[in-house]
């Protein structure tokens, strides 16, 4: 989620036996709303959030080290997407007759795991990441150097979580 989709939440919180607005961005939506009228909500848990993040400030911290050349093919914006192609995670939801195939990429429900399933998630993800991404580029001490950085940066990272 980005920063801007978070400041346009419509931010609710439980109160007796009902939903009450919890910021000015609610308060307005009920303001706005006529009794008996049904509102939709995407659930979003407060470790949503932070686990988004930080997930996405490693996949980010991970691509500044891509050579010149990867970067020029591959926006940092995309490379979360990029993965999930290279691994193959995602549906083929029709084929075309010319072989082309529309697909549609597996989602991840960070507000649905605790913590330790967080971690774990990462770090099912990283030896792929390091071998099947960082190792196409760089070898030796130099890829040793940055798996190092990674997993120090981020294990503190981890921590404040």
């Amino acid at each position: 989620m980005t920063d801007k989709a978070y400041n346009h939440m419509h931010e609710m919180v439980m109160q007796g036996a009902g939903w009450a607005p919890n910021n000015q961005k609610a308060q307005d939506l009920l303001d706005q709303s006529s009794p008996g009228e049904i509102a939709y909500f995407k659930e979003v848990t407060d470790r949503d959030i932070p686990f988004h993040r930080c997930y996405f400030s490693l996949l980010n911290y991970i691509w500044s080290y891509m050579p010149d050349n990867f970067k020029a093919r591959v926006q940092s914006d995309k490379f979360y997407l990029w993965l999930k192609h290279l691994r193959g995670e995602y549906d083929v939801i029709f084929e075309y007759d010319d072989g082309t195939k529309c697909i549609e990429y597996h989602s991840v429900s960070f507000g649905r795991m605790s913590q330790f399933e967080f971690e774990s998630f990462v770090r099912e993800q990283m030896p792929w990441i390091y071998q099947s991404v960082i190792g196409l580029c760089y070898d030796g001490e130099q890829f040793d150097q940055i798996i190092e950085n990674i997993e120090d940066d981020y294990s503190t990272f981890f921590s404040k979580l």
